[in-house]
């Protein structure tokens, strides 16, 4: 069996055009399904204030965070910190930059005799500025 010669001397190349039509939909199904995790570890109510101010400021410019949860625990910047190491850890942020205070925050369902304790604990270790974080009511539609 004979075959025809190939008419032409036309080279094989590669169609970009289906190529980035593939990449594109890649992208926009990865873009689609993945979830978007805002850093919700620790689910906070706090309580409503009408004077209440946003932070304003990103992650690395703000003070040391301090958060309280319903249940007593205590997490300083994303960690759970023991009753026994507390003391230690406030102190060891406030001698680091004893300027920028720290920012206490607590849940709306938190044992008020801890908030106090964490307070009094950050103003014995020499915090100049304590602010304390609360959320603004919603407003009347």
């Amino acid at each position: 069996m004979r075959l025809a010669p190939l008419r032409g001397s036309r080279k094989p190349d590669i169609q970009m055009s289906p190529l980035i039509d593939v990449i594109f939909l890649l992208l926009i199904f990865y873009a689609v399904t993945t979830q978007f995790v805002a850093d919700e570890r620790l689910k906070l109510k706090l309580p409503e204030a009408k004077t209440a101010e946003d932070a304003g400021i990103n992650r690395d410019e703000r003070p040391p965070l301090v958060t309280i949860a319903s249940d007593g625990s205590i997490w300083i910047d994303d960690k759970i910190v023991p009753e026994q190491e507390l003391e230690n850890r406030i102190k060891m942020l406030v001698e680091r930059a004893p300027e920028d205070g720290i920012i206490l925050k607590g849940d709306e369902g938190a044992d008020y005799g801890v908030v106090v304790h964490v307070l009094d604990l950050a103003r014995a270790a020499g915090a100049k500025g304590i602010q304390m974080s609360a959320d603004r009511p919603a407003e009347p539609q």
